[in-house]
């Protein structure tokens, strides 16, 4: 059952422009340096339901601000939360069909599970690859360290290979 930490209705940190940012709670990975470890707890949050997707819809277009969503955690893709986030961006594609999805992840795009890989055909970008803190450098957008990529999922679905946003 997927649990989130929090949301933030209107996050410029995380992502391109104003997001709707949720974070999903608990992480397998437990990164060395990680900003944001209160979040790989399995046991805290609380569970995700539909009250909290229709609190990020509400949230979207609020005050004529058009906002994308970031899928952030702990670890939005691990096995406790994926279907929960698999559903959030079904029906956020469905509602918002021109805006954007995010998802931050440590599993990277060429180790991604058959239900991890069922979430790509509803987002647009993807950060993928463990924080490692050898590689930290606060200069890189969206990302922690420079293992991390950037990805452009749709074209990389197209083409059948990653291709990096740069």
């Amino acid at each position: 059952m997927a649990k989130i930490s929090k949301i933030k209705p209107n996050d410029i940190a995380n992502g391109q422009g104003i997001n709707v940012s949720v974070w999903f709670q608990g992480c397998p990975h437990h990164c060395k340096g990680c900003f944001n470890p209160e979040t790989w707890d399995f046991n805290r949050g609380e569970e995700f339901t539909e009250v909290h997707i229709n609190e990020i819809f509400k949230h979207i277009d609020k005050d004529g601000i058009k906002r994308n969503l970031s899928i952030l955690g702990g670890e939005a893709l691990c096995e406790q939360n994926v279907i929960g986030v698999i559903d959030l961006c079904k029906k956020f594609k469905e509602k918002y069909p021109d805006k954007k999805i995010l998802i931050w992840t440590g599993y990277t795009y060429e180790d991604l599970n058959k239900d991890q890989r069922s979430v790509l055909p509803y987002i647009d970008i993807l950060v993928d690859g463990k924080f490692e803190i050898n590689k930290k450098d606060i200069s890189l957008k969206m990302r922690g360290s420079s293992n991390q990529r950037i990805i452009d999922v749709k074209e990389s679905l197209k083409q059948n290979k990653i291709i990096k946003i740069k």
